[in-house]
């Protein structure tokens, strides 16, 4: 699981999610929520998880050299395939869950 404690934005980046339609605020949301993590090209991270209004989003970051930072590089709407992704991650959790 990996450890988010601070995201790092810049102009370009909260402009550019701003053509996707997703707000800094609901970024935040789905990183300090409850998501997964993929690993994406060239060292990036993908958080996909739902916002608090449910909707399903994927945040593309870049590790910082600081442990727990991260650069935003974009956030969109989750793709079909990411959505299934977080279902079967999710679903296998709740069934790996002890008493």
């Amino acid at each position: 699981m990996v450890e988010i404690k601070r995201l790092i934005w810049t102009e370009w980046t909260i402009s550019h999610i701003a053509k996707h339609d997703v707000t800094i605020e609901e970024a935040v949301e789905e990183c300090f929520g409850n998501p997964i993590a993929q690993e994406g090209h060239t060292g990036r991270l993908l958080i996909i998880g739902p916002t608090q209004s449910q909707r399903m989003l994927t945040i593309v970051v870049n590790p910082e050299d600081e442990e727990g930072v991260y650069k935003v590089v974009t956030a969109r709407p989750a793709a079909r395939k990411e959505r299934r992704i977080y279902k079967s991650e999710k679903d296998g959790d709740e069934n790996d869950q002890t008493d």
